[in-house]
């Protein structure tokens, strides 16, 4: 590979743009990410990428990966979810990392991974709002007039 490193800042460009065509302006990447906030030490710069969709409490923190292994393979190490991980910490982030298939046309290009801790923390978020919405509609169908209430 050439140019890894314009390679990796497309993937977060990209990235940005694909999350964001379901739930427009929730991803932005972090310019610089990395060394900058390593630095300068400061937690919402070192992430690749950073998302905050409405329906959460929490940020997800995402760690971008491309071309590692072509278009049908992925050679995924742990360091890099140890590391998303720390970062997240200190944000009250979801670690996830991004991958892309280097040079796949097909249909599964683009993957999302986490680690089974990041799974239940998003797991508790969701689980949360289904219960606010569980106590939401009991207390809709307490004050509905077929319940005797005027």
């Amino acid at each position: 590979m050439k140019f890894p490193r314009k390679k990796g800042q497309k993937w977060e460009r990209d990235a940005v743009e694909e999350l964001n065509k379901q739930f427009p302006d929730t991803w932005k990447k972090i310019p610089m990410s990395g060394a900058a906030g390593t630095i300068l030490n400061v937690p919402e710069l070192k992430p690749d990428l950073v998302g905050k969709y409405v329906h959460m409490d929490r940020r997800l923190a995402g760690e971008a990966k491309t071309g590692y292994g072509g278009s049908e393979q992925m050679a995924i190490q742990r360091k890099w979810f140890e590391k998303i991980a720390k970062q997240a910490i200190e944000l009250y982030a979801i670690p996830i990392l991004m991958f892309k298939f280097s040079g796949s046309r097909g249909e599964v290009r683009y993957v999302v991974a986490m680690s089974f801790q990041a799974w239940d923390e998003l797991m508790l978020e969701y689980q949360k709002l289904y219960e606010e919405n569980v106590a939401l509609w009991a207390k809709l169908e307490s004050l509905s007039p077929q319940n005797g209430n005027d």
